[in-house]
């Protein structure tokens, strides 16, 4: 039983896997004092693991090094891709280049029309106006579980998240703070 999240839903693909505090840490340190206490309030730890732990496991690549990372995170409940951006010194701390593969960690909310930054695909379900996107490999050190998902996503996933993610920059889409205290948040 979720203590956070809505138990009429499951995930398609969970991935199981913890919150490494250490690696949150990073996100914490860039927040004001007020923001520490009111993001705490409303996304607190044990929401983050219960996020990363129950959520639903999809393909994210990285789609730009410059002026920042940016990762394009899939979804296919909408059938689309968020923009996140990140600080640059993650591409090397991760190792990472445009394509690389990471895992993105998904919940989702109900609401009146699609968020404003995302535009849904023609295999939406449309159940949700929104996604709540985590990156598994910046929150969490279950690095077996987290490769172990990544080999099954379909190549056919990871080839619509580049084209949706290339196509989401040439549209100038203002990617979202990839912070697990604002990734749900539209850009704009």
């Amino acid at each position: 039983m979720s203590k956070y999240h809505d138990d009429s839903t499951e995930a398609s693909d969970p991935v199981s896997i913890g919150l490494d505090k250490k690696k949150l840490k990073r996100f914490k340190a860039t927040l004001s004092i007020i923001e520490r206490f009111t993001k705490g309030l409303f996304c607190s730890d044990d929401y983050l693991h219960e996020h990363l732990y129950e959520g639903d496991s999809r393909a994210a690549v990285v789609v730009a090094l410059e002026p920042v990372l940016v990762v394009a995170a899939y979804t296919d409940e909408l059938d689309c891709v968020v923009l996140l951006k990140f600080p640059s010194d993650f591409i090397d701390q991760y190792g990472l280049s445009v394509g690389s593969r990471l895992l993105t960690v998904n919940t989702y909310s109900y609401g009146i029309g699609v968020a404003r930054d995302l535009l849904s695909g023609p295999r939406s379900f449309k159940r949700y106006s929104n996604f709540f996107p985590l990156i598994a490999e910046f929150l969490s050190s279950d690095n077996l579980a987290i490769d172990d998902r990544k080999a099954s996503i379909d190549q056919a996933e990871w080839a619509l998240t580049i084209e949706q993610g290339n196509q989401a920059l040439a549209r100038n889409i203002t990617p979202r703070d990839g912070s697990p205290y604002y990734s749900k948040k539209p850009a704009g």
